[in-house]
C-alpha cells in the first residue's frame, strides 16, 4: 500500500470522528438548551402572567437566521381562543421602525435624500427648510409628545384613506413655524414618524399601508401583520383588555386604533411574523431569499447619533451589563417588547394584550410590563438572574385600591356627617356661626374638584387628561365620583353657613 494512501486512511480515522463528535456535542447542547432552558421560560411565563394580570402572551426568541422558540400562551379572547405565534397583536411603536425601514428603502433607491429638508413635501410651511428627513428619524426635529395627544383624539373618525394626510398636515401646521435654523435635542414624539410616513406616500405614490405591505411584510413572509384594525380583526387579532381595579375587561372603544398615526404606532402583527423581522434586523436587511435593506442601512437604522438618545426605530440599553437594541411598543389594549443582543445574534419579542398606564415605571414610562419579561427571558437564556421588576400589578392595584377605598370612605363619612348636621333642627353647634376665610376656603375646595374636571373633560385644554381617561378608566371614573361628592359636602356647607342668618331673620 502506497504512502499516500496510508496517509488518507488515517485522515479518515483520526480526522471524520472529530467532525462527527462535534456535530453529536452540537446537538446535545442545543437538546439541553431546549428542555432546560425553554422549560424555564414557560415557567417564569406562567408565573409572570399572573402575577401581572395578562389574559394572554405570545413570545418568539431568534438566533441569527433561525427561530429557536415560538409560542403562545393563555387566552386571545374572552370566549377562551388560545394564543398562538400566529395571532396578530397591536405593535405599538415598534412599528417606527418598520417606517424607518420604509424610508431607507426609499433612499437607498435614490428618491429621498435623508440630509435634505423636507420643504418639498410641506411646501405652505417655513419650519420645513429647518427640518431634515435624518431628523425626523432621530426625534430631534424639536416636536414634542403632549402635543399630539389631541390629534391623536380628533382623528379617530377621519376615513382611513384621509386619516394620515389630515394628522400629518395638522402636525405640520402645529411644528412647522420656526422661520430659523435651530439644533434641537432628542424629543420623543409620534409626530415625526407620522410625517414620514406621508413622505413615503408622496414619494412612493401608494398609500403607506400599500407600501409597507408590499416591500416589507410579503418579501419578509409576514402573513399575519395589517396595516388596518379591520384586516387584523379578520384574521384573528387578539382581544385588547383594560384592567378596571384590578379586573381584565375587554376594549371595544375607538381608539384601539387610530388610523392618522399608523406610521408611529397602529399596525398589526405576530409573534412569528416578527420573529422573521428580528431575523432580517439582525442579517443585515435578509430573511432567507429577499433582502429588504442593505447591510449598511440596518446598521444606520440601529445606530444612535449620540449614545443614549434615539436611532431610527431603536434606542440603545443594557440588560446586566450585556448590550441590547430594542423597543418598546404600547397602544390601548396592547404591549409588546422587542430586543437585539448583537454580541450573541440574539432576538426576543413579548407581545401581551392588556395595558394601562399602571403597566409603565414612573418616570420611566417606556419601561413597561413587556419590558420586565423579555429582559428576564434574556437573563434566563443567559443563566442570569431574572432580575428584580418591582411591584407586580397584581400589588400595585392592591395598593391602589386600598387607598382608593380609604380615601372614599373618609369622604363619604364627612358628607353623610355634613348631610345629617343639615337635617337636625338648627341650633348653634349644628355649624358654622360666622364667615370666616377658612370655612370660605373649605368651600371653594370643594367645588374646585368638579369645576376642574368639567373644564379638562369638556375642553382640549390639558388633552393628557383625555390620554388618562383611556389608559387608567378606572382611577379616572372614581376621581369623578368623588368630585361629585365633595361638590355634594360643599353645597351642604352652604346651607349650614346660611342658616344662621335665616334662622335670625324669622
Amino acid at each position: 500500500m502506497s504512502v499516500r494512501n496510508i496517509a488518507i486512511i488515517l485522515c479518515c480515522l483520526f480526522i471524520f470522528p472529530l467532525f462527527g463528535s462535534a456535530r453529536s456535542d452540537e446537538g446535545m447542547q442545543e437538546k439541553r438548551f431546549e428542555t432546560a432552558v425553554f422549560s424555564e421560560v414557560d415557567t417564569y411565563i406562567a408565573h409572570e402572567m399572573k402575577r401581572q394580570l395578562l389574559p394572554g402572551l405570545a413570545l418568539a426568541i431568534i438566533q441569527g437566521d433561525r427561530i429557536l422558540y415560538l409560542k403562545g400562551y393563555g387566552q386571545a379572547d374572552s370566549l377562551g381562543r388560545p394564543v398562538t405565534p400566529e395571532t396578530p397583536f397591536g405593535l405599538g411603536s415598534i412599528g417606527k421602525s418598520i417606517t424607518a425601514m420604509a424610508v431607507l428603502q426609499l433612499a437607498e433607491k435614490g428618491k429621498i435624500d435623508l440630509d435634505a429638508p423636507i420643504k418639498s413635501y410641506f411646501p405652505k410651511y417655513k419650519g420645513a427648510e429647518f427640518i431634515t428627513i435624518r431628523q425626523l428619524l432621530n426625534q430631534t426635529s424639536g416636536f414634542s409628545q403632549i402635543s399630539t395627544f389631541s390629534n391623536s383624539l380628533s382623528s379617530i373618525n377621519t376615513p382611513n384613506q384621509d386619516a394620515l394626510e389630515k394628522n400629518a398636515m395638522t402636525y405640520a401646521k402645529k411644528f412647522l413655524k420656526d422661520t430659523k435654523q435651530i439644533e434641537h435635542p432628542y424629543r420623543y414624539s409620534n409626530a415625526n414618524y407620522v410625517l414620514l410616513g406621508y413622505i413615503v406616500q408622496q414619494v412612493s405614490g401608494q398609500s403607506y399601508g400599500d407600501y409597507v405591505k408590499e416591500h416589507i411584510f410579503i418579501p419578509l413572509s409576514m402573513h399575519n401583520s395589517f396595516v388596518t384594525l379591520d384586516e387584523a380583526s379578520e384574521h384573528g387579532l387578539a382581544t385588547p383588555y383594560r384592567r378596571i381595579f384590578g379586573f381584565n375587561v375587554a376594549y371595544d372603544g375607538p381608539y384601539v386604533y387610530i388610523p392618522g398615526d399608523a406610521p408611529a404606532g397602529y399596525l398589526y402583527t405576530s409573534a412569528k411574523d416578527m420573529s422573521h423581522y428580528l431575523i432580517a434586523q439582525m442579517n443585515g436587511g435578509r430573511f432567507k431569499d429577499h433582502s429588504v435593506l442593505s447591510s449598511e442601512g440596518i446598521r444606520l437604522m440601529q445606530t444612535e447619533p449620540v449614545p443614549g438618545t434615539y436611532a431610527m426605530g431603536w434606542m440603545t440599553d443594557q440588560i446586566n451589563d450585556l448590550p441590547v437594541i430594542s423597543q418598546p411598543g404600547g397602544s390601548i389594549g396592547f404591549q409588546t417588547q422587542s430586543y437585539i443582543v448583537p454580541e450573541q445574534q440574539l432576538g426576543v419579542i413579548v407581545f401581551a394584550n392588556a395595558l394601562d398606564a399602571i403597566d409603565a415605571d414612573w418616570p420611566n414610562t417606556h419601561i413597561i410590563t413587556t419590558t420586565h419579561i423579555a429582559s428576564g427571558v434574556i437573563n434566563l437564556l443567559n443563566k442570569q438572574p431574572i432580575g428584580k421588576s418591582g411591584l407586580s400589578i397584581s400589588q400595585r392595584y392592591l395598593l391602589v385600591n386600598v387607598l382608593i377605598f380609604i380615601l372614599s370612605a373618609w369622604l363619604l363619612y364627612t358628607t353623610v356627617r355634613t348631610i345629617k348636621q343639615c337635617l337636625l333642627p338648627w341650633s348653634p353647634d349644628t355649624g358654622p356661626s360666622e364667615i370666616s376665610i377658612k370655612v370660605l376656603t373649605r368651600i371653594v375646595l370643594n367645588f374646585a374638584g368638579l369645576f376642574i374636571v368639567l373644564l379638562l373633560s369638556m375642553t382640549q385644554v390639558i388633552p393628557v387628561w383625555h390620554i388618562a381617561t383611556i389608559y387608567q378608566p378606572d382611577v379616572i371614573f372614581w376621581l369623578k365620583i368623588m368630585t361629585v361628592l365633595m361638590a355634594l359636602k360643599g353645597s351642604m356647607e352652604i346651607i349650614q353657613l346660611v342658616r344662621p342668618f335665616e334662622h335670625k331673620k324669622h
